[in-house]
């Protein structure tokens, strides 16, 4: 793996970083030989297909004669500090150079699955790479302006940002000087975007559009009160204008079976579901507790979800179609990101994020690079393909209109 990673690690977002480097020295780690035999030339060779670098780093003592062996020793025992440190510096060993903006405390988790998504796929195409993280902590308009002017102020002119629409809209004012891909958001939503400012989210539009070949004229909608949930209504709505029943279940507290006993109007109706996960699989399963027979259960990226397949029945979700916006990868890339414990089989804004450090890559860093992934980007937005399928009794499959 040729990579060179310098970044304020998952668990500096947590607990914050400070950009003051401390006076205290790095550790040193030791990896301890515990086989006699002598490992030459050849056996370093092996270990490096084998990708067994610790076993390399601790069996193979100096190269003799060999450049390529040489160099990854050296590189690797830079590293994973153990042993006499490169006097290189980071500037002539990374070839890319990629800063991170994330507002922690807005977007909580993705501060540092993006984060990770970014580093598998660097790890993957074996580069050494620079990446640092600044953290907002939220998106106030000082706090973005202050990542920005240090973002610029360290010489990183790539950047990586998710964002909710309130970061964004400050971000495009104030991007002068700097290329920006933001995984989180369509382009939409945003009314005065720069040419420097990409995005990567789904369109959940034409996602509700797809779902709507599926429907009948009798339309139902659930939806959960936040800000998605009436976008995804007013959407429904544009396609589907017969829509017979609307209902917000924006607490916990809900009477399903007062809602649902009886309840005739529901009986044949298309029912679309923009409601997360946990109340999508609550509103399945309570539909066939109380015999409401709807002619089919419509979804969009929201509850693309394996867990979908454990919180309800099977016989919960039989008539369910969800559209789904994330195509098939490189199994590589997601073995990659499985070492960071993450997703981007399932998880779109990761591997929205992968799409964007896929197109800087090809793009800008090795220009000309086969690209990893199939969507395009056209008019700074990433172009998704739309699958609709159906959430089976193991998996996932390929509905057939």
């Amino acid at each position: 793996m040729r990579f060179f990673l310098v970044l304020l690690l998952s668990m500096a977002l947590v607990y914050g970083a400070s950009s003051i480097p401390s006076p205290i020295p790095l550790p040193q780690n030791i990896f301890i030989d515990i086989d006699a035999k002598e490992c030459d030339n050849e056996c370093a060779q092996i270990l490096l297909h084998e990708e067994k670098i610790f076993s390399f780093l601790s069996r193979y003592k100096k190269a003799t004669g060999h450049d390529e062996i040489e160099r990854l020793l050296e590189k690797n025992q830079y590293i994973f500090r153990t042993g006499p440190q490169s006097e290189r510096t980071m500037d002539t060993l990374a070839t890319i150079k990629i800063a991170v903006l994330v507002p922690q405390k807005v977007i909580k988790k993705y501060s540092v699955t993006t984060v990770n998504s970014i580093i598998s796929f660097l790890l993957h195409k074996n580069n050494y790479f620079d990446l640092k993280v600044f953290n907002s902590d939220d998106e106030k308009e000082s706090s973005i302006l202050t990542a920005v002017e240090n973002i610029k102020a360290e010489n990183y002119r790539y950047v990586i940002a998710p964002l909710t629409q309130d970061g964004a809209k400050i971000l495009v004012n104030n991007s002068s000087g700097l290329t920006v891909y933001i995984p989180t958001l369509h382009k939409s939503s945003i009314n005065n975007s720069e040419e420097n400012i990409f995005f990567g989210g789904i369109d959940y539009e034409q996602q509700i559009a797809k779902l709507a070949e599926f429907a009948n004229d009798k339309i139902a909608i659930f939806n959960d009160g936040t800000q998605l949930g009436e976008q995804l209504n007013d959407m429904v709505k544009t396609y589907s204008p017969r829509v017979v029943y609307n209902k917000k279940i924006d607490n916990s507290k809900v009477n399903f079976k007062q809602l649902f006993k009886g309840n005739g109007t529901l009986n044949n109706a298309s029912i679309y579901l923009n409601t997360p996960l946990v109340k999508t699989s609550l509103i399945a399963s309570q539909l066939r507790a109380n015999e409401v027979k709807p002619h089919m259960l419509l979804s969009t990226q929201i509850n693309y979800n394996p867990m979908l397949l454990t919180l309800t029945q099977y016989e919960d979700r039989n008539n369910m179609l969800i559209a789904n916006s994330i195509q098939k990868t490189s199994t590589e890339l997601e073995e990659a990101n499985g070492l960071f414990g993450q997703d981007i089989v399932y998880d779109w804004v990761n591997y929205s994020t992968s799409i964007g450090m896929d197109y800087f890559y090809s793009t800008f860093f090795e220009t000309g690079s086969s690209r990893l992934f199939k969507e395009e980007i056209m008019n700074n937005q990433t172009q998704y393909n739309i699958s609709i399928i159906k959430p089976a009794r193991y998996e996932f499959t390929k509905a057939e209109n």
